[in-house]
C-alpha cells in the first residue's frame, strides 16, 4: 500500500466540453490531492490540477508538454490512485504507463464517509466526453 511520505500520483478526468467544466475537474484533482495527502500522509500531486493555467490543451503543442510533464512527475512516483468514476483516453494513458512502469495503481473509494483503496482493475474502454 502507500507508504508516508511518498510521492503518489494522482489520476482524474480533466477533459470536459466547456471550460468551465475543465475548471470543474481541476478543482476536483485538487480536491483529490488533498484528500490522499491527507488520509494516508503522503505527498499526492495532480498535473492537472494546476497545468491548465499555464497551458492550452487546445493547441497541440502545449497539450504535448503538459502530456509530457504529467509522465515525468509519474515516473517519479511510487503509486498511482485512479479517482473517479469517468476513465479518460488520458487516464487511460497514464494508468497504462504506470503499469509498464510496474507502479501500484489504486482505485479511490468512497463510501459512507469512509475513504479507502483497492487495486484497480482496467477496462478496455475509455469513457470520454
Amino acid at each position: 500500500m502507500i507508504e508516508e511520505k511518498e510521492l503518489v500520483y494522482i489520476c482524474s478526468p480533466l477533459s470536459a466540453p466547456t471550460k468551465a467544466q475543465i475548471r470543474e475537474n481541476m478543482s476536483l484533482a485538487r480536491f483529490y490531492v488533498k484528500m490522499v495527502a491527507s488520509q494516508f500522509r503522503c505527498r499526492a500531486i495532480a498535473p492537472h490540477s494546476f497545468l491548465p493555467e499555464y497551458l492550452d490543451d487546445n493547441i497541440p503543442e502545449e497539450r504535448e508538454i503538459g502530456l509530457q510533464f504529467g509522465l515525468s512527475v509519474l515516473e517519479l512516483s511510487k503509486a498511482m490512485v485512479v479517482c473517479g468514476s469517468r476513465i479518460s483516453r488520458g487516464m487511460l494513458g497514464e494508468i497504462r504507463r504506470a503499469k509498464e512502469l510496474r507502479i501500484p495503481v489504486y482505485a479511490l473509494v468512497i463510501q459512507e464517509n469512509e475513504i479507502s483503496l483497492t487495486g484497480f482493475e482496467e477496462k478496455e474502454e475509455c469513457h470520454d466526453m
